[in-house]
């Protein structure tokens, strides 16, 4: 699946389309033309339409939305692999694990675990 992003002032509006050809047709049209004043009207795939005057898109981006998908995956275990390479950084850092001896160990359950009479 493919989308046109436009940029049309504080706004973004976004096209679906099942096929790469038709998007990369419609993000054509809308790009600006030198000394060409005109409409556009895109129709997407999911049933959005558009009439946009070409002046008015202050930018576009073209995006591959499978390849987009392995994009954010990559992003999210690399912020797993940040996240954990602190949490070892701050285990091994002798300044943080004093502070953390002086708090005394955690309380698990209240009365340390013995059983209620």
């Amino acid at each position: 699946m493919f989308a046109v992003n436009l940029a049309l002032g504080n706004t973004v509006w976004r096209l679906l389309f099942k096929d790469e050809e038709k998007a990369k047709f419609v993000f054509n049209e809308l790009k600006p033309q030198p000394l060409a004043t005109k409409t556009v009207r895109a129709e997407d795939d999911f049933g959005q339409i558009c009439e946009v005057t070409v002046e008015s898109v202050h930018g576009l981006m073209f995006e591959d939305l499978d390849r987009s998908k392995l994009a954010n995956v990559e992003l999210y275990l690399h912020q797993k692999r940040t996240e954990h390479m602190a949490m070892k950084s701050a285990q091994s850092d002798p300044g943080l694990r004093a502070s953390s001896m002086m708090n005394g160990p955690q309380v698990l359950s209240p009365m340390g675990g013995m059983p209620r009479n």
